[in-house]
């Protein structure tokens, strides 16, 4: 295998590392399920590829107005949506996800619609475009970095124990003083945002973006499945779920995806159900166990 392979799977690790802890702040930490988060990734991907394309505005400009814009398009589907309880929200996402995917196809004069877009513009640092791999993989470590550090932070923070109680028992929270119906809307606006972002970096890394591609549903089970793999409510939990899953993923079609169609996908499949039944509270469980055994 060659470095730029090598460099490839780093990137790819790292932004779904990211991703995945947007999804696992407003899950894992306020216990909502989404499935339409790559509504989020894919409002960031058009919002920075849109503005660079159309008006040469730099999408390090451009990731944060897609991050500004997710959270507060993720705002209101919270304000809306979170008056209901139990599966209602996490329904409500699949539909969102698939609404954006049809206004992009729809909107064709500002999207390009179902062709997609392709940023051909000249590499250089202004564009976020380089000829080599190195440079996407260490904005992609910073961002799965930055991820992580918020998390963290805001599990020692007066928001996470807002949210720990939330999600623990809404009713009692309620009780104790806390605004659950704020905190939970703030809590999908920040995940929004942090998926957005990576949103963007995908963009400039693949420089193509269409519906299908951005907005599928498959997009959407990834972070939750990489945040339940590496360990649910734990903000390290994301970075090593990316780290067994999208290596595994990517090898798995390397050595079977070619003219056996469909058996990487069986491996996968079988793959994942073996991991998810002998540690179904994640590799960050395991982790624990050792360093609690030592």
């Amino acid at each position: 295998m060659t470095l730029n392979i090598w460099l490839d799977i780093a990137f790819m690790t790292l932004v779904w590392a990211g991703i995945a802890g947007s999804w696992n702040f407003l899950a894992g930490f306020a216990g909502q399920f989404s499935l339409g988060h790559a509504a989020f990734v894919g409002i960031g991907a058009y919002t920075s590829s849109l503005l660079l394309v159309d008006h040469d505005i730099t999408p390090w400009l451009g990731l944060v107005l897609g991050a500004l814009l997710a959270a507060a398009v993720a705002a209101v589907l919270a304000a809306i949506s979170l008056r209901t309880r139990g599966p209602f929200f996490t329904l409500m996402t699949i539909a969102f996800a698939e609404i954006v995917r049809i206004l992009t196809v729809y909107f064709k004069n500002v999207t390009r619609g179902s062709e997609g877009i392709s940023i051909d513009i000249p590499d250089s640092l202004t564009n976020m475009i380089f000829l080599d791999k190195l440079p996407y993989v260490i904005i992609a470590l910073v961002y799965a970095a930055a991820i992580i550090g918020i998390c963290v932070w805001t599990r020692a923070s007066r928001l996470g124990f807002y949210l720990l109680s939330v999600r623990e028992d809404e009713d009692a929270a309620r009780s104790l003083g806390v605004n659950s119906y704020a905190t939970r809307i703030l809590a999908t606006a920040i995940s929004a945002a942090m998926a957005a972002a990576g949103g963007s970096l995908l963009a400039q890394y693949t420089l193509f973006i269409d519906p299908d591609g951005t907005l599928s549903f498959l997009l959407s089970v990834q972070p939750a499945l990489i945040a339940i793999v590496g360990g649910l409510g734990n903000a390290f939990g994301p970075i090593i779920g990316a780290i067994v899953i999208v290596p595994l993923e990517h090898f798995l079609r390397t050595w079977f995806g070619g003219g056996l169609a469909g058996l990487h996908g069986l491996i996968y499949g079988t793959a994942l159900i073996v991991i998810l039944l002998s540690m179904p509270d994640g590799f960050v469980k395991l982790f624990k166990r050792k360093s609690s055994s030592r």
